[in-house]
């Protein structure tokens, strides 16, 4: 089951993508990213907690799981505002530097900057993210 259905994105308010073939080539990339960054919290193989469920429950859990699914949202958009929906399409959108020629093009900014890491979310995704308490603070043993 999906994190997010089209209607769902459209009833939160988000216009980006307007077809939903689109939007579901992106919230599968998301749900993958969005994955691996909570530690699978709301994934429905693990069972560790349930999306549903939680909408349902008390009210910090039905605020977390309304931010869940916009974080999904905002995630689509940032794929789409990109162009690319894995961590390395991403930093492969830098177009920060042309050359064509003798002419030379440099822009002030990268996509790179609106990434967290190598982690392929956006710095929104993740600030909502870190103030739903999803973000992992341990250190990894491997």
């Amino acid at each position: 089951m999906a994190y997010l259905t089209f209607n769902e994105y459209k009833d939160l308010g988000f216009l980006r993508i307007t077809d939903a073939d689109t939007f579901s080539k992106y919230e599968a990339a998301a749900e993958t990213q969005i994955d691996i960054t909570t530690q699978f919290f709301y994934n429905a193989d693990y069972a560790a907690h349930s999306l549903v469920d939680d909408l349902a429950g008390t009210q910090w859990q039905a605020f977390r799981a309304k931010q869940f699914k916009r974080v999904v949202a905002l995630q689509c958009d940032y794929f789409d505002e990109v162009g690319a929906d894995t961590p390395i399409g991403i930093a492969n959108q830098d177009l920060s530097s042309i050359e064509i020629g003798r002419t030379h093009v440099q822009a002030n900014s990268n996509v790179n900057a609106t990434n967290f890491g190598k982690t392929g979310l956006a710095i929104g995704v993740v600030a909502i993210l870190a103030q739903i308490g999803l973000m992992s603070r341990a250190v990894s043993y491997r």
